[in-house]
């Protein structure tokens, strides 16, 4: 299903999805998205939407287009717990090849925009990042994890069974530790880094 009444990328993706033999349905709305339930994936203009956690109810992976190259349009991809995110730079192909990586299971997010989000921390090779995500504690390594699958800090605190102020505690060392400042350059982090050794159980990002 195609959500993009602002014509930003359905006119040059469509035809490629025709031509391999993908059918396609054009919402007209994001009522449009989140009822239907016989589809296989959902590609949606983020930009078109004013409240993108609706999303959330939608059955299936949706796929998050976006004509921004600020890393705040992360924050979004996150709120609906998106299974990828692309900017509509990308050539049509490349753009495919994402939205299928990321419709079977194994999360995409457009690199420019977790550099933009990790701005202005210098780049790290992989090796130092992974040395920064193993100075976590194994509470910190819990937080940081709930960070990957935006729980509030109220949800956390009771999930983990201490005070808002304990989890607002672990949040802050967890940043300093990553040498970040927000929860979204935190999340940026881990995926722009490819960050697979938190501890097991946690999601694998690409």
């Amino acid at each position: 299903m195609l959500y993009d009444p602002k014509e930003t990328f359905v006119a040059s993706l469509q035809p490629l999805l025709h031509s391999r033999g993908d059918e396609t349905i054009r919402a007209g709305s994001v009522s449009s998205v989140t009822d239907a339930t016989d589809v296989d994936a959902h590609l949606v203009a983020i930009d078109s939407i004013n409240r993108s956690s609706r999303l959330r109810q939608a059955h299936g992976p949706v796929f998050l287009i976006t004509d921004r190259d600020d890393g705040k349009v992360l924050r979004q991809a996150f709120s609906c717990q998106a299974a990828g995110l692309s900017g509509t730079h990308r050539m049509p192909a490349d753009l495919l090849a994402a939205i299928d990586q990321a419709i079977s299971g194994h999360p995409y997010f457009d690199r420019d925009l977790l550099r933009a989000a990790l701005r202005p921390q210098p780049e790290l090779d992989r090796d130092a990042a992974r040395q920064l995500v193993s100075h976590l504690t194994p509470r910190e390594d819990d937080v940081l994890r709930r960070i990957m699958s935006g729980e509030s800090t109220s949800k956390m605190a009771a999930a983990m069974g201490v005070s808002i102020s304990t989890v607002r505690s672990h949040i802050q060392n967890v940043l300093a530790k990553l040498g970040v400042h927000s929860r979204l350059a935190a999340q940026a982090f881990v995926i722009n880094y490819d960050v697979t050794t938190v501890a097991a159980g946690a999601p694998q990002y690409s």
